[in-house]
């Protein structure tokens, strides 16, 4: 019922839409999940057939996919794994031009989301340059919780 969307429901909605999505860009298929790989797709709105969303809730969950991808890309770039920094940039990055290229974004809350987004890129861009760096230097030091560790990766 369209008049049952608003409010918490399509709070709710956006944020199922943001972890149906961000299970898929993990595990692709859903068979596993395997953080050092994961998939890198992105669902599209066709795929939401159990639940279909209207479009603010849709590209509402993409918005917010888009901090888990940068959690991600964070807990990945401490274990240098440059591969998975630079397609969780590149995921944020294709979100963002998605985004802007759109003429006008629908609903009101999603408008909030874009200056975060553009932030979360240019905090992706840092960190893929910080590892280049590290790699040049031939600096590949690991930092470890258990015990305080430091280790060479």
């Amino acid at each position: 019922e369209p008049q049952l969307r608003y409010g918490s429901f399509a709070n709710v909605l956006e944020e199922y839409a943001e972890a149906k999505m961000f299970y898929a860009w993990l595990a692709g298929d859903g068979s596993s999940i395997d953080v050092a790989k994961p998939n890198g797709q992105v669902l599209l709105p066709g795929d939401f057939t159990k639940i279909p969303l209207e479009p603010e809730e849709y590209l509402g969950g993409l918005a917010d996919l888009t901090g888990e991808v940068g959690r991600f890309a964070v807990t990945r770039g401490t274990q240098r794994d440059t591969t998975g920094v630079k397609l969780s940039l590149e995921t944020d990055t294709s979100i963002l031009y998605a985004l802007d290229s759109l003429s006008k974004l629908p609903g009101g809350g999603l408008n909030k989301k874009i200056d975060p987004l553009r932030r979360s890129v240019e905090k992706l861009e840092r960190m893929l340059y910080e590892l280049s760096l590290v790699k040049a230097t031939g600096r590949n030091v690991v930092a470890g919780i258990d015990g305080m560790e430091v280790s060479e990766a």
